[in-house]
């Protein structure tokens, strides 16, 4: 191909279309049908009677957005399979979050997360954990929606900003007109899409290359192998901060998150809704362990013939990789392409107005609403108001993705963002429902710290830390100027590539082309994994506002008084154990001198 774009065909372009304008006929259709969105339970919740398969295909499409479906199949290429192994762990994340947090939220009857937040501490903190949220989704938001645009134009004649635009209307016209259940309803067809696209490249990469040759070639060019078991915190990939990324990063999502609680809410009830959450789980591994597989038989097709590194630079970005081989492969059949081109865009459709319906909800509930209730506004002015802040923030996505276009690397910061962001907010509700002791001034110092140091690690890291290598790649079995077949007979070759990733993201924008010299004195913080972000944020901001609390109580000489409903049933139950425990202690003396003093009167008459 060189440096010339593939020109999508008229089929590809039919389907893209069709994809966009089912997904707007689902909002209308729930605009006009049922509850017709005209309460805030309706239209931010589902009336809470959604069924359990779109909630379960849902939470799947919303927690893998476009940039693991991009980014993830370019992780393996040049890095492995290792962020495959969080999979192991993710069972019993879930499991965890479910028993810990999701009860919580179902006793109070809460349409958003933070509203907890304020009926355990005060407002104050409810007010800063959603502007937290806010400024946090926004980026992402933005960065999903730009992100797959920017990666496909790059090798297709599909405009950025065509691609840009024609989503986020899309999808910005469903959320505003149909609500949760229009998001719930076409993340079920938009996931379903992901998975079609994933087989087809699959199917067709097998095909060409044969099942075994693809993990043969994997496994001898040092893309399939275990993490490693060392304790060190400035590896990239270990067995440890694997583990410890994906259990924090899924007790974020399910136990902090609005995004995900709200769909969880949207069920009948507490029953339901772990239902939903368990079924997810195959759903997110499958999926997740598609895209890795993806990466490895991209590996396989261009193990001789490396496209970042041949000398006719097909592709500048690592991010390309993954729609460069769709067309590379796919071009001969015509629509196929443009069906895993729908499986791409429908990752950021699900994810986008996901964050959309949260985002109004949490800025609905958490900061308008109470300033629209005090002046008694009726229920329709509440409603049309939400619909009103879910146009704008469709908008607005649209506005930051023009804004992030001149801006390099944004997908590593949006990641970075958000576990940076997401591990100081899980501090706050791990501390109210699992301590009695916290109170509002020392969790929102706790907050405070935490943002300050995963901040300063996060950015400083971004600015200064230091760039991770690729593994061997090779260009030898390319032809100048000749179109890339990538051969699969070949034996590896040993060339290597300085890696331009960067230690925070593993999708890049970055080029290639940029080759690091001598490193030069790192700050030893900015050495620190990526995926140490999550746990050492959550850490700091659980000790840190753990200890202030109580130094602040000592001081005042206030000690909360905490509700049952407000803690976990774990430390519920933990605490009913306990005080059942000393209760029996304290009765076994009594009994002990009843049965003395019986046996004592009993001896005497007995003498006398």
């Amino acid at each position: 191909m060189g440096s010339e774009k593939a020109v999508l065909s008229v089929a590809d372009y039919i389907i893209f279309a069709l994809m966009l304008v089912v997904s707007s006929g689902i909002g209308v259709y729930f605009q006009f049908s049922g509850g017709k969105q005209k309460t805030m339970n309706e239209y931010l919740l589902a009336g809470k009677n959604m069924p359990i398969l779109p909630v379960a295909f849902s939470i799947m499409a919303t927690y893998l957005s476009a940039i693991t479906v991009i980014g993830m199949p370019a992780e393996v290429y040049i890095f492995g399979i290792y962020l495959s192994y969080a999979s192991v762990i993710y069972p019993l994340s879930v499991l965890i979050a479910s028993y810990v947090f999701l009860p919580v939220f179902f006793k109070l009857g809460a349409c958003t997360a933070y509203e907890y937040l304020e009926k355990r501490f005060g407002k104050l903190t409810r007010i800063f954990t959603s502007v937290v949220f806010v400024v946090q989704t926004m980026l992402y938001m933005s960065v999903v929606l730009y992100a797959p645009a920017l990666a496909l134009s790059a090798v297709t004649n599909l405009s950025t900003w065509t691609s840009v635009l024609s989503v986020g209307i899309v999808c910005t016209f469903y959320c505003t007109l149909g609500g949760m259940k229009a998001v719930l309803w076409t993340d079920l067809f938009q996931a379903l899409l992901m998975f079609i696209g994933i087989f087809a490249i699959l199917i067709k990469g097998f095909l060409d290359i044969g099942f075994s040759e693809v993990f043969r070639i994997g496994y001898e060019g040092g893309r399939i192998a275990m993490p490693s078991l060392g304790l060190n915190l400035t590896e990239r990939y270990t067995v440890w901060n694997i583990l410890f990324q994906s259990c924090f990063f899924t007790m974020i999502n399910f136990g902090s998150n609005q995004i995900q609680i709200q769909r969880l809410l949207t069920l009948k009830n507490i029953s339901r809704s772990r239902k939903t959450l368990y079924l997810s789980i195959p759903l997110h591994i499958l999926f997740f362990f598609l895209t890795c597989v993806v990466g490895l038989e991209i590996y396989a097709h261009f193990y001789t013939c490396d496209p970042l590194t041949a000398p006719s630079k097909p592709i500048t970005a690592a991010d390309q990789l993954m729609p460069y081989y769709v067309i590379t492969v796919l071009r001969s059949y015509p629509g196929l392409p443009g069906i895993c081109i729908c499986g791409v865009f429908s990752a950021t459709l699900s994810t986008v107005s996901s964050a959309i319906n949260s985002l109004s909800a949490v800025t609905m509930q958490d900061l308008v609403r109470p300033f629209l209730a005090s002046r008694r506004y009726s229920e329709n002015t509440i409603n049309l108001t939400a619909k009103a802040i879910t146009l704008c923030y469709g908008g607005l996505c649209i506005l930051l993705t023009v804004i992030a276009a001149s801006f390099g690397n944004l997908v590593q910061a949006g990641k970075m963002v958000w576990g940076m962001c997401g591990g100081p907010i899980l501090s706050v509700f791990l501390l109210g429902m699992l301590t009695t002791r916290a109170n509002e001034k020392g969790v929102l110092t706790g907050l405070l710290c935490s943002l300050c140091m995963t901040g300063w690690i996060g950015f400083g890291t971004s600015a200064h830390g230091p760039r991770p290598k690729y593994l061997t790649l090779s260009a030898e079995g390319c032809q100048t100027n000749s179109t890339f077949s990538g051969g699969a007979t070949s034996s590896i070759l040993n060339s290597t590539v300085l890696s331009s990733f960067s230690e925070t993201s593993t999708f890049s924008t970055t080029s290639v082309s940029e080759i690091s010299g001598e490193t030069p004195y790192i700050f030893p913080l900015y050495r620190i994994s990526y995926l140490w972000y999550a746990p050492l944020g959550t850490l700091i901001g659980v000790v840190v506002g753990y200890i202030s609390s109580i130094i602040i109580s000592h001081i005042t000489g206030e000690y909360p008084d905490v509700a049952d409903e407000f803690l976990s049933p774990i430390l519920n139950l933990f605490s009913k154990k306990k005080k059942s425990f000393k209760d029996k202690q304290l009765e076994i003396p009594e009994e002990e001198e009843a049965e003395f003093l019986t046996n004592g009167s009993t001896i005497k008459n007995s003498t006398v």
